[in-house]
């Protein structure tokens, strides 16, 4: 089937206009949202009610449930997904401007990375760059409107590939590198209601942020595991930063430890600078769906809260400074595991063949858990995790199958409790149809890329870390002709 088919440019046009409709139904929706906790009210000298609401949905300001993960997480990545506000003076009185709802954030991270030996240029050296900056305006401060936010946010990408120019391989060996240019990233209204219970954003999003994504990625450098596990973005085109598309997505917690995510996005090419935002008849629609699971293992004690005021972040605004929310997640064994899937409208070249075909779909598993404290009040212990992720059309999928895994083990050392040990595994297995076209087409028969990687992450301030990194790539490319790669590095970042 051919993509100028009569038949399959109507489905394409009815899948526009059909993302088209459900953008306007939730923006619909957040104004009624609006509304709804424009109604609700909340004493805020009934610590009583306050409590009961931060127990009723235990992370409430979860950074994708990232407050309930053991240890501190990397702070520059935390901004980059637009998840942590940065702290001290930004060009003005930051204080001034957030007690008027006014946030801005701006983080730098750098990848440096050689090659000792293997690849197809051994004795390499890159350097690549990512610099993030956005603003987050909070509508309670400036409007009156609970629960409201506008989220913006801008990159700008340098550097060069060690993968591309001297390694060959899949799984980048720096995974902020993605070209050498200026994004506008992220554009979007994101509305609290439902007692903070439910959030609903609308606008120029990444998928990525949303769905199948883990602060534990974070910490680490290659591309095969840091961001959303690779086979989602190279099989689907799922997004992920510095690239979004028009789309919304709506975060329900149904309880203390369950909570539902369900999504629609566009699938187009963005534009090389992000600045395409256009519909277009022949786009596809994603549709995306995760139920997670996030269980806390008590280890003794009374549960207690904190008073203090948690204000909004990149992409989740409070409703009330007020809103009081656990702080001694950190003493338990805190878990979290989910599954999800997506489904897209949109076409995908078939190998073999000359061919296009549309409705492709997908699953992802993750689970995380803390499995060792050496005191039950600190903050220093392991934490295991593992991701899988399964694409089964294989005439469609470069990576049908992928598996990831690791160890994070913040305080190590003694003394250094905020420092992280990493250590990581990611493997992907190509499709056999891409396997065979590259064969006939002289590029041997790639089969599986495995890569296995080691880090220590040194926090110098709250604000900036420093992170040497090694990574041992095996199979480059998947074809065997490759050898295997060594690769020494540091990840560095700094946020203002």
């Amino acid at each position: 089937m051919k993509l100028g088919s009569k038949k399959q440019g109507a489905v394409l046009h009815h899948s526009s206009r059909m993302l088209q409709s459900l953008l306007v139904a939730s923006l619909f929706l957040a104004l009624l949202a609006s509304s709804f906790a424009n109604a609700e009210t909340h004493d805020d000298n009934d610590k009583s009610h306050d409590i009961t609401l931060g127990a009723g949905i235990a992370d409430v300001n979860e950074q994708k449930e990232s407050t309930d993960y053991h240890g501190p997480l990397p702070a520059i990545q935390t901004l980059l997904e637009g998840e942590q506000k940065a702290a001290h003076l930004l060009l003005t009185d930051r204080q001034f401007l957030d007690d008027h709802g006014i946030d801005f954030f701006l983080s730098y991270t750098s990848n440096i990375a050689g090659n000792l030996t293997g690849g197809v240029n051994p004795n390499g050296f890159t350097y690549a760059d990512f610099f993030y900056l956005g603003c987050i305006l909070r509508t309670q401060e400036l409007l009156g409107w609970p629960g409201g936010s506008f989220s913006m946010s801008v990159a700008q990408v340098d550097g060069n590939s060690l993968s591309q120019k001297n390694i060959g391989n899949q799984f980048s060996a720096q995974e902020i590198y993605v070209g050498q240019t200026f994004y506008w990233y992220q554009l979007f209204y994101e509305q609290r209601f439902w007692n903070n219970r439910a959030t609903l954003k609308i606008g120029h999003l990444s998928s990525g942020n949303d769905f199948a994504m883990s602060p534990l990625y974070w910490f680490y450098m290659n591309g095969g595991i840091d961001g959303s596990p690779q086979a989602l973005l190279i099989n689907q085109g799922i997004s992920y930063y510095p690239t979004a598309n028009w789309g919304s997505a709506l975060k329900v917690h149904l309880s203390d430890s369950i909570v539902a995510r369900t999504g629609v996005y566009q699938v187009t090419q963005g534009g090389i600078h992000g600045m395409n935002w256009d519909f277009y008849p022949n786009d596809g629609v994603m549709l995306m769906g995760q139920l997670s699971w996030n269980p806390s293992f008590p280890l003794g004690g009374k549960r207690e809260f904190s008073n203090e005021p948690q204000k909004g972040d990149a992409q989740s605004a409070p409703t009330s400074k007020n809103l009081v929310t656990p702080t001694t997640l950190r003493k338990k064994f805190q878990g979290h595991y989910w599954m999800g899937g997506y489904y897209s409208t949109s076409t995908y070249n078939e190998a073999l063949s000359m061919s296009q075909q549309p409705n492709s779909f997908g699953m992802y598993w993750h689970g995380d858990q803390t499995v060792y404290k050496p005191n039950v009040d600190g903050q220093e212990g392991l934490v295991l995790w593992t991701v899988f992720t399964l694409s089964p059309q294989q005439d469609i999928a470069f990576m049908p199958f992928q598996v990831n895994g690791g160890a994070v083990y913040t305080g190590l050392i003694p003394g250094r409790k905020e420092d992280a040990t990493i250590f990581g595994v990611a493997y992907g297995n190509f499709s056999p149809n891409y396997a065979t076209q590259q064969s006939e087409e002289g590029g041997g028969f790639p089969t599986y890329e495995l890569v296995y990687e080691a880090a220590y992450r040194i926090c110098l301030t709250p604000e900036a870390y420093i992170q040497p990194d090694l990574q041992w790539i095996i199979n480059p490319g998947g074809t065997g002709t490759i050898p295997n790669a060594l690769v020494l590095g540091a990840q560095i970042g700094v946020s203002f």
